[in-house]
C-alpha cells in the first residue's frame, strides 16, 4: 500500500511539473481518493453518506470548511462561533441558502470556495435540491453533524477526522483519503482505516468488491 501511495505521490509530482510551463494557476496539490468498484450496483438512494474514520486528518487548519445550519438564531450562530474551530471559515443558515444563495453564481462560488460541506443532520435530505447538480457532481453534497449533541465541540471535530463514503448510483464510487503533501505513509494508513470500514457499506461486503485503486483527481 505504501508503496502504491508513493508511486502515485511521484506521478503526480512529475505531471505538475510537466503542466508548470503551461498552466500557472495549476494547483500545488493534488487529492487523492480511494476508488471502489463493485460488482453489482447499489439498490436505492441514500441521501446521507457513510462516516468513514480515519487516522490522519484529511481537514487540517489551513482546510476551508462551511457549516450549514438549520437554526436561524443569533444565539445558536454564536454558539457555533465560539467553538473557535479552524477548519470552519464560514457559517450559514438554512434560510440564507434559500435566499443569499438562491442565484446559481452564487452557489457557484459557494461550492468553489469550501473543500468540505457539513451540514445540521435534521436538514440533510433537503440540500441536493437545494444546492443543485454542481455539489453532486462535485462530491461536495454537505455531510451531516449533529448539532443538537451536547459536545458540539466534540461532535464537529469528529466530524473533520473523516472522510466520507457515499455510494453512486452505477458501479464505480471514491472517497477522497488525502492529499499529495501528506507522505506515502500516511496515505497509506488512511487506505487501510478506510477499508476497514467502506466493505461494511457494501451490499454483500467483500463478496461485491471487483476491484480497489487510488487516483488523483478533483
Amino acid at each position: 500500500v505504501v508503496q502504491a501511495a508513493d508511486a502515485l505521490i511521484k506521478y503526480s509530482e512529475k505531471r505538475r511539473e510537466s503542466q508548470a510551463a503551461t498552466n500557472l494557476l495549476a494547483d500545488d496539490v493534488d487529492t487523492v481518493f480511494l476508488t471502489i468498484t463493485v460488482k453489482k450496483m447499489p439498490t436505492g438512494a441514500r441521501h446521507k453518506p457513510y462516516r468513514i474514520p480515519l487516522r490522519v486528518p484529511v481537514y487540517n487548519e489551513s482546510s476551508s470548511v462551511c457549516l450549514i445550519t438549520k437554526n436561524n438564531s443569533e444565539a445558536h450562530i454564536e454558539t457555533l462561533k465560539k467553538l473557535k474551530i479552524p477548519q470552519i471559515k464560514e457559517i450559514i443558515t438554512l434560510l440564507q441558502l434559500k435566499t443569499e444563495y438562491k442565484a446559481y453564481e452564487a452557489r457557484r462560488l459557494l461550492l468553489s470556495t469550501h473543500e468540505l460541506f457539513l451540514t445540521d443532520d435534521r436538514v440533510v435530505k433537503s440540500l441536493p435540491e437545494l444546492l443543485g447538480v454542481k455539489f453532486f457532481k462535485a462530491k461536495k453534497l454537505p455531510a451531516p453533524v449533529n448539532l443538537l449533541a451536547k459536545d458540539l465541540q466534540r461532535e464537529v471535530t469528529k466530524a473533520l477526522s473523516c472522510t466520507y463514503y457515499r455510494p453512486a448510483t452505477g458501479t464505480s464510487s471514491t472517497l477522497k483519503i488525502g492529499t499529495t503533501a501528506m507522505s506515502a505513509a500516511h496515505l497509506a494508513d488512511n487506505i487501510e482505516a478506510a477499508m476497514e470500514y467502506v466493505p461494511k457499506c457494501i451490499q454483500k461486503e467483500w463478496e461485491n468488491i471487483q476491484s480497489i485503486g487510488i487516483k488523483t483527481g478533483t
